[in-house]
């Protein structure tokens, strides 16, 4: 990638984690199901840009991280983890580059995130005695809904403006004749 696109990938980043860390908190409930950044991530593996999706996840956990007042969410290393398994999941189960794949892959995502936060939630006030609140599993459809039509929304986006995702055949002419 260019400098250029690896500028505007940080800014994009930096303001994915100011949203998700201080406009999530005041924002009304529908709005408080659109978490963009995993989803993101996700489509950044989908175009093969590995690097961009663990530098967007750093760089927005990092943000998250410090401007949350819950104690230690260890946003960051949640990510990176999710990250590192969606990149396996891409490399040998979800090969193909469509649609269905993408948005299996966000759904995956969310729900290890979900259940690593809820690890964590067990875990931290044991090492430290605070407790570490978390979101509740009650609201993890509707973010799983957002989060696929999000990863459709880019794929779509992508796939017209691009032509990235979509196949090539060639049509017979006494096919249809």
């Amino acid at each position: 990638m260019r400098k250029s696109s690896w500028a505007l990938l940080c800014v994009a980043a930096v303001i994915g984690g100011l949203y998700e860390s201080s406009f999530l908190g005041s924002a009304p409930d529908m709005l408080d199901y659109i978490k963009p950044i995993l989803p993101v991530c996700v489509m950044l593996f989908m175009l093969n840009r590995k690097s961009g999706a663990y530098i967007v996840a750093v760089l927005s956990g990092v943000v998250i991280d410090m401007l949350s007042p819950l104690p230690g969410g260890w946003t960051m290393m949640r990510w990176l983890v999710v990250l590192l398994f969606v990149d396996l999941l891409s490399e040998k189960i979800t090969t193909n580059r469509s649609l269905y794949s993408a948005v299996a892959l966000a759904v995956s995502a969310r729900i290890l995130d979900r259940v690593i936060s809820q690890l964590m939630s067990w875990i931290y006030p044991i090492l430290s005695g605070q407790p570490l609140a978390f979101e509740p599993w009650a609201r993890l459809p509707g973010v799983l809904i957002a989060d696929a039509l999000i990863v459709a929304l880019i794929f779509v986006s992508v796939t017209i403006f691009t032509k990235r995702f979509v196949i090539a055949v060639e049509a017979r002419r006494e096919r249809y004749e």
